[in-house]
């Protein structure tokens, strides 16, 4: 497959060579023919490429003539970028070098300089006419392998993609809730407009996720079908291979005619006669292109209201062009559904026996096809003639996209055969990251510039072009989980396992990845142009000649040989991890355009860095150690992004005049240093965000004037910082912070301005936004820590165009408001987002109601918290659509809430901390969705309406209510829970309300068939008094908690008939049943729950056959636990997740019901279990068996332990305390049970123990490891160093452990990042600065104390922000 699209590296390069060789010819005088040669060469044998990719999978000469034609075209590019960087070389010497006054030295200069450069030319000229040669002979050769220019871009095979509406839905798994999704947007005509009468729905993701099948099932589904009187299902399938067009696809198939010898308008006719008042359900599959959309839409129209279109594609650019009102964006398949999937069709009729060892490998495989169906289906089938187990573990340790075979590959190669030939490139690059890596944006588009990938004649416009090809990639579904900041632009991304795999397979021999797991023997590295390397000593490492002289990208973790650099000289991209040093030699690397350095012990660069006159990127900002770069870094002419680390200071960066972005924030430093603010004069062409930390280093308004702050034409948001604690006195001078920063004249196109720790008493914020056509782009200020300031202007009514204000933490601010100064009719025509946050003196926010009787018209969001003092503040806030109080004073918190019932747009409302506050809702609220109240005075929610209707309610599209903490708060009213009035109403949470009584009217009467029919949860915590709770007739209801309600005195009613729920938690409710044949009979019980928690009851008695899909079951602290099972084998099938603790011994039957489906079992305060039975859960990845006091042996038998080899966390000790040491599996060597899988342990000791069981250290795939309650230990023992993947280890409650190992040891522990001590108080307090034990710290670690029993000592990697460790889990 490489070879078959080999050919779109080669045009992009013979691109650039002709760009190149046209804009070298003036510079090259003696070979400008043998260039324009070149340039004209380059050009004819791009225009056969097209054929000769058709053709080279037939010919095996047409094949070697395209790899030879790559490698000369790969000579020919680096030859001219030579030329280039000779050229633009001499220009920056000769613009930096010293005047010398000795005319003879000048003339010695000048011949020496002249002498080099003939050299040069002349060096050049013969490497120029030699790649010219080389083209020749490959210009010939295409005449005698016939290739020509008719054929380009014809021929291109065609991957049938047929689709029909038949399916077999017995070899479905999964999708029902995207069947739902598909099914209720269908049936809800509410999204057609009026003037309309069709919608389309869209369902977008890339190939093999089951875009298909979803439509399918939603297509053959009875309700569906009712509702709709004609139904077509159109296979579209238009790529530019087909020929097809949606036009003629849906004539073709709905008039089931030949589209040939009809024009548009006949088929136009004929459709509109066919489909004339009928309610249409039409799917259109597989859609490529909607450039006939809006034809085929006015046909279409003539259908009945309510007609809709189901669309599946694969790019989110046609699902938003065809205008679709609703888009369901596919994602992975759950591994249980792709477990059930594979299991369906490997072990199906004919298929192998379903042994354990075969399930555990076929396990394996499907984690490997990573939630994509048609990959599932595809290694499912495979997999279904493999009989014998070394069959199959041939199949499960092969590279996954070998296996699977050509559909899948096909499938997603099609996507690929759609992007724009650029971007072809771009997408292949992307195999350079490893695995399930978060891509940032800015760093691949910089990548991407740096090996010329992105076409743009503007060099300024790389950026915006390199975001538009990102952009192309997301809509055809080649990323996913893309992160976006507010503007909704992209900042990061990911990419699927399986598209990474494509991206590898198209990359082919160019890629190489090297680790301590990689094999070296027959690796061919004569193809290789991007090399990772990843490894685990501390050895330099060495290139092979054949591959350092032809390498355009490598990222290393490991120290690289002087001698090297050399030979490195046509490296594009580097990137280098935890070294000490950096190279003198790297300015060998002419050609670099990308350095990335990440190294927690790097001190210096070289001077020589300085030559690298092609660096466009420097990222530095993870070198914390790094305090000065080298004095010469103004000849980088070319660097356009600098990042760089708090600490490190840059001089002079006013030279780089390149520089388009300097992140994360540039710190200021003197002036007179070559650091000040002024250095920003030359720099307009920085863009997007410029963060200026170290204000108070600026002393001078000229300086401010200097650094022409106005002409930064593509700045659109800047921050200024003055931060705290440092003192402008310093050189005794006593600086005017106002006058400083009137000095400012902001950028003109600014969107954002940020003003934070303002030290002075005054800011011109009236002065700035006076003339508000200067600043006509301005939408958000925000005003942060100006501790001095006493006044803020209305700046709400001065700029115009202003829509977010923030301010926060001002000390002296008493009042805000102010007379409107505008001509303007509404004061604050668009602001929409308010804050006032910590202003603790604020007394009086007033608005002139004279001038401006609406102040905040277009106002949707009003945030006022911790403002304490507030009195007076205003009320008309007519569009306001969110509220949020929280800790504001009674008198402005009644001010600003005095017109609630006017705010008809109003859809949330939260008030929080204002316990003086008595809240009433007692009018209609037409809008409202959400209520959170928590610790108020009061809250009331009667309809004071005196005709009130009990069953008209006054808050009809509430969806959720939050009550907690109102001492007062007793019934929820009558009417608010009705079926009638409060469909919407989907959750209830009541926490903390002590004279809470239920859901009852006035009367005291419950309403228990009243519910809303859509509650889909309600929690009920700490409310003491409750006690009775019916639940009966909520037919929704999703997820129930009662927790902590020790009024309650019986079972709750109506539980056994909650048909749809699926998550209960019940923490003190005394009996709990769901058993009996009556139960049975009556269709009660929990068919859908899938997670139960149990704590604190005295019975519980459960049917497993009306558990059928339970996943997740706690059982804690409970008495009697009964099971009545289905079969004698098999209790839960579906349980897979099972905790127990402090279970009484009655309970105990419970640990002998666990199924074989069991993944996670956690058992922890059961002092009467002595052993446990594992035989049957063969799944078993994760197991906790803590605190069990009763167990004086290994609690399980080896036996068991060889039946379950893929677990991967245990957490095991706190033991009967008669024993001296603690028990464990005797493991001999590192091919014991459990050593190559156990990635996480947690080990509890008791007084007794002394000394870590030594066969520990055998663990050597173990990532993390916990010791805990040891008090007795004092060292740690040496053969730690054996852990040889350990990321992470925690260090808990040692109070003795005085002593770490050994320096040495810490250093060969190459994966360590983590060392968490928590109280261990002798052993942190050795740990601090002049502690006995801080000298064994290697250099590259840093020890921080946050109290005194707790310390970390930590290394920062590149990587740690993808590690599978949650924070959760290492605090647990």
């Amino acid at each position: 497959m490489a070879e078959a699209i080999l050919v779109n590296g080669i045009s992009e390069i013979l691109k650039k060579i002709g760009s190149l060789a046209g804009r070298e010819v003036s510079l090259m005088w003696g070979v400008k023919g043998e260039l324009k040669k070149l340039q004209k060469t380059a050009d004819m044998i791009q225009k056969v490429l097209r054929d000769a990719e058709r053709r080279q999978r037939d010919t095996d000469a047409v094949k070697l003539w395209l790899q030879r034609l790559k490698q000369a075209a790969y000579d020919a590019e680096v030859i001219l970028n030579e030329v280039a960087y000779e050229t633009l070389r001499k220009k920056i010497e000769n613009r930096f070098k010293n005047k010398v006054r000795n005319r003879f030295k000048n003339k010695v200069r000048r011949f020496v300089s002249a002498s080099n450069s003939l050299v040069f030319r002349l060096k050049m000229a013969h490497r120029v006419q030699g790649v010219n040669q080389v083209f020749d002979d490959i210009a010939r050769e295409k005449k005698m392998l016939d290739l020509n220019e008719e054929h380009a871009g014809a021929d291109k095979p065609i991957l049938d993609r047929g689709t029909f509406s038949l399916m077999d839905e017995t070899e479905v798994f999964g999708r029902e809730d995207e069947k739902s999704a598909v099914i209720e947007m269908l049936l809800d005509d509410s999204s057609t407009a009026r003037e309309d009468t069709i919608s389309v729905i869209a369902i977008v993701g890339f190939g093999g996720l089951g875009k298909t099948t979803l439509a399918q099932l939603v297509y053959n589904d009875q309700e569906v079908g009712k509702c709709f009187t004609f139904k077509e299902w159109v296979c579209v399938a238009n790529d530019d291979s087909s020929g097809k067009t949606l036009l003629g696809e849906v004539f073709r198939h709905i008039c089931a005619g030949e589209t040939r010898s009809l024009n548009k308008n006949e088929m136009g006719k004929n459709l509109e006669e066919k489909l004339k008042e009928e309610k249409l359900l039409l799917v259109f599959d597989d859609v490529w292109s909607c450039s006939q959309w809006d034809d085929v839409r006015v046909i279409l129209k003539h259908g009945a209201h309510g007609s809709k279109v189901i669309v599946t594609t694969r790019k989110q650019e046609v699902a938003n062009d065809m205008g679709a009102v609703h888009s369901l964006n596919l994602t992975d398949l759950s591994y249980d559904h792709c477990w059930a999937l594979f299991k369906n069709r490997a072990f199906g009729r004919g298929g192998p026996d379903q042994t354990r060892n075969l399930e555990s490998i076929g396990r394996e495989i499907v984690k490997k096809c990573h939630g994509v169906p048609l990959a599932v289906k595809a290694m499912g089938s495979l997999m279904h003639s493999k009989v014998t187990f070394r069959e199959w573990k041939d199949i499960e340790t092969c590279e996954y996209l070998d296996v699977v075979g050509d559909n899948v590959v096909n499938v997603l190669r099609l996507s690929y055969n759609h992007l724009p030939s650029p971007v072809k490139q771009c997408f292949q690059y992307c195999a350079i990251f490893p695995k399930d890596a978060i891509i940032m944006k800015a760093d691949l588009i910089q990548q991407w510039m740096a090996h010329g990938f992105i076409q743009c004649s503007n060099d300024l416009e790389m950026d915006k072009v390199g975001n538009d090809y990102l952009k192309t990639l997301c809509c055809n579904s080649f990323f996913q989980d893309m992160k976006l900041d507010k503007n909704h632009d992209i900042i990061s991304c990911k990419m699927h396992d399986l598209v990474h795999d494509l991206a590898q397979l198209i990359m082919g021999k160019e890629l190489l990845v090297l680790s301590h797991l990689t094999p070296t023997e027959n690796v061919n590295l004569g193809e290789t142009r991007h090399l990772t390397v990843s490894l685990h000593n501390e050895r330099e490492f060495s290139f092979p000649e054949d591959l350092s002289k032809k390498l355009r990208t490598f990222i290393s973790n490991r120290c690289v040989a002087n001698d090297a650099w050399e030979n490195l000289k046509f490296l594009r991209v580097l990137h280098l991890q935890d070294i000490k040093e950096v190279s003198s030699s790297i300015c060998k690397l002419i050609l670099l355009r990308y350095l990335s350095i990440r190294s927690y012990s790097l001190t210096s660069l070289p001077q020589s860095i300085s030559q690298l006159y092609h660096l466009e990127t420097l990222n530095i900002v993870n070198c914390w150690q790094l305090n000065e770069l080298p004095d010469d870094m103004g000849k980088l002419t070319n660097l356009k992004h600098l990042y760089i680390a708090k600490s490190t200071k840059i001089l002079k960066f006013g030279r780089l005049h390149s520089l388009r972005s300097i992140s994360p924030v540039l710190f200021l430093g003197e002036e007179e240093d070559g650091r000040g603010i002024g250095e920003l004069e030359c720099l307009n062409n920085l863009c997007g965000h410029l963060r200026i930390h170290n204000m108070e280093r600026v002393r001078d308004a000229s300086h401010v004037r200097k650094a022409k702050l106005m002409e930064k034409k593509k700045v659109y948001q800047l921050e200024m910082v003055w931060n705290e604690g440092v003192e402008s006195a310093a050189k005794g001078t006593k600086t005017d912070y106002s006058e400083v920063v009137e000095a400012v004249e902001l950028p003109p196109n600014l969107i954002e301005l940020s003003i934070n720790g303002f030290p002075g008493v005054k800011l011109p914020l009236k002065e700035w936004l006076a003339n508000g056509s200067s600043l006509r782009y301005l939408v958000e200020i925000k005003l942060q820590e100006c501790k001095n300031l006493e006044e803020i202007p209305p700046i709400w009514h001065i700029q115009p165009s202003l829509e977010t204000l923030e301010v926060s933490s001002m000390d002296k601010v008493k009042h805000l408001g102010g007379k409107c100064t505008s001509t303007s009719a509404l004061a604050a025509p668009r602001l929409k987002h308010l804050t006032l946050r910590h202003m603790r003196v604020l007394e009086e926010w007033v608005e002139n109601s004279t001038t401006t009787p609406n102040s905040f018209p277009f106002l949707e969001e009003l945030i006022v918290e911790e403002c304490s003092m507030l009195r007076i503040a205003p009320s008309d806030f007519p569009a306001v659509k969110e509220i949020k109080l929280n800790c504001v004073g009674k008198e402005g918190v009644s001010s600003l809430l005095s017109q609630l019932s006017s705010l008809v747009f109003l859809e949330k409302l939260r008030v929080k901390n204002c316990r003086e506050l008595s809240l009433t809702l007692a009018s209609s609220y037409p809008s409202l969705k959400e209520i959170y109240i928590y610790k108020i005075g009061g809250l009331d929610m009667m309809c004071s309406s005196a005709n009130n209707d009990p069953r008209r309610h006054h808050l009809p599209s509430l969806t959720s209510l939050y009550v907690g903490g109102v001492p007062e708060f007793t019934v929820l009213p009558k009417g608010f829970l009705q079926s009638s009035s409060s469909e919407n109403l989907q959750s209830v949470s009541i926490q903390d309300c002590d004279k809470f009584q239920g859901f009852v009217d006035v009367e005291g009467s419950e309403l228990p068939l009243l519910f809303s029919s859509n509650l889909k949860r309600i929690k009920v915590v700490l409310c003491r008094n409750l006690e009775s709770i019916n639940v009966r007739g909520l037919t929704s209801l999703e997820t129930l908690e009662i927790n902590k309600c020790k009024g309650l005195e019986s079972s709750i009613i109506g539980l056994q008939s909650l048909q749809a729920l699926k998550n209960l938690t019940l923490h003190g409710v005394p009996i709990i049943m769901l058993s009996g044949e009556d139960a049975i009979s009556d269709g009660c019980g929990w068919p859908h729950l899938e997670i139960l928690k149990i704590r604190r009851s005295r019975n519980i008695t459960l049917t497993a056959s009306q558990l059928p899909s339970l996943r997740v079951m706690e059982i804690g602290w409970t008495g009697n636990v009964v099971i009545k099972p289905i079969t004698n084998d098999d209790i839960l099938p579906s349980l897979t997740d099972l905790t127990v603790s402090g279970l009484f011994p009655e309970g105990q039957g419970l640990l002998q019901s666990c199924s074989k489906s069991l993944k996670k079992l956690h058992i922890q305060y059961c002092s009467s279990l002595t052993s446990l039975e594992l035989s049957s859960m063969v799944s078993l990845t994760e197991l906790t068996i803590i605190n069990c006091k009763g167990i004086k042996s290994f609690p399980f038998s080896l036996e068991d332990l060889l039946g379950i080899p893929s677990l991967r966390r245990l957490a095991i000790g706190g033991f009967s305390e008669e024993l001296n040491h603690l028990p464990f599996l005797p493991i001999q060597d590192s091919n014991s049970p459990w050593c190559s899988s156990l990635e996480d342990l947690t080990i509890q000791g008791w007084a007794k123990i002394t000394s870590l069981p030594d066969h520990l250290q055998h663990l050597t795939a173990l990532r993390y490891l916990q010791i805990w309650q040891f008090d007795s230990l004092v060292a740690l023992p040496e053969w730690l160093e054996n852990l040889s993947s350990l990321r992470h280890l925690h260090i808990l409650s040692c109070r003795g452990l005085m002593h770490l190992p050994s320096k040495q040891l810490l250093q060969r522990l190459t994966s360590l990042v983590l060392v968490q001590i928590s109280s261990c108080p002798l052993l942190s307090d050795r740990l601090k600065p002049d502690g006995e034990e801080r000298p064994k710290i290697p250099d590259d670690y840093r020890v921080s104390h946050d109290a005194s029993t707790y310390c970390t000592i930590s290394r920062m990697r590149e990587g740690d922000e993808d590690d599978d460790m949650s924070e959760s889990e290492l605090k647990a």
